[in-house]
């Protein structure tokens, strides 16, 4: 008897520690879907390299920042929503953000070849892999 409580009451005490956990993640928030990993990406490869396109709309370019070390990729910034102080909302989905998102790649990049483009809320960068991280013809004797 006293097995079978101890397992309900452990599933009750996890159960209870997702809820806290999506709390805090705002998933129940007042946004009228939830927000997921931010900024969405898509990665393809192209030529040598990598191209990564990041959904950023309402983002000024000025407003992020891109960091490449070994092969981590790291993409910060904040979106700011300001209508003004006399502004009274009827309805307030879009929120000033703070984002920062690290995507491991799958080969080291070149650091000096790295171009980085905003337009219409798409932040495109291409990544080159770098010279000695790029695979070798073996000539077999």
């Amino acid at each position: 008897m006293y097995g079978l409580l101890s397992n309900t009451l452990d599933a009750l005490l996890a159960l209870q520690q997702g809820v806290d956990y999506a709390k805090g993640r705002d998933y129940f928030g007042e946004n009228t879907s939830s927000r997921g990993v931010y900024p969405p990406i898509n990665f393809f490869e192209k030529e040598e390299g990598l191209v990564l396109i990041a959904e950023l709309p309402g983002v000024k370019k000025d407003d992020i920042a891109l960091e490449v070390k070994d092969n981590l990729l790291r993409i910060s910034g904040e979106r700011k929503v300001d209508y003004g102080e006399k502004a009274s909302y009827h309805r307030r989905e879009r929120r000033d953000l703070t984002f920062d998102r690290t995507v491991k790649l799958p080969f080291r990049v070149d650091d000096e070849q790295i171009k980085a483009e905003m337009n219409d809320g798409l932040l495109a960068i291409a990544l080159l892999r770098k010279e000695e991280d790029k695979p070798r013809k073996v000539a077999i004797q």
